[in-house]
């Protein structure tokens, strides 16, 4: 007989910056890791391995993009902050005759060691990395960041 393992959702949270109606219009600094949503799970009891899953969705203005293709980065860290190794990298292109692109994205983390604290963080940070010193990144939203931590029973 197989034996199956039992996976038990701890808890599910959600970070919304906005919903896009009407347009966030936040300017997005050139080259400055930019926190955009964070998200705090309560683990109480978990099973012998902890796995989140995580995605976000965005939306971003450019203006006086030059002729070579710029780009935002997308981190996620385990954590408050934008220290340490992040757990997840993604860097979306932004070509000359993009004025406005939805940036989405979907992760996990595996393996995850129990909190002592009971509380695990994640945080996505952007940052826009332009070709030359006149372009210009506005957050219009919708912006949100959720995450799904799940254990092994």
């Amino acid at each position: 007989m197989e034996e199956r393992a039992i996976v038990r959702t701890l808890i599910a949270r959600t970070s919304l910056g906005s919903a896009g109606i009407p347009p966030l219009n936040v300017s997005l600094g050139a080259n400055i890791p930019t926190l955009l949503g964070i998200v705090g799970l309560n683990i109480f009891n978990p099973g012998p391995i902890i796995r989140t899953q995580f995605n976000g969705t965005y939306r971003i203005s450019l203006s006086n993009v030059s002729s070579l293709p710029s780009s935002i980065r997308f981190e996620i860290f385990r954590g408050a902050s934008y220290t340490g190794q992040p757990i997840y990298v993604l860097s979306q292109p932004v070509f000359p005759n993009d004025s406005t692109i939805p940036a989405s994205f979907e992760g996990s983390d595996y393996n995850v060691p129990a909190p002592a604290n009971e509380q695990l963080i994640y945080s996505c940070f952007a940052t826009f990395v332009p070709v030359s010193a006149s372009e210009q990144a506005t957050r219009l939203g919708p912006e949100c960041f959720n995450a799904v931590a799940y254990s092994d029973d």
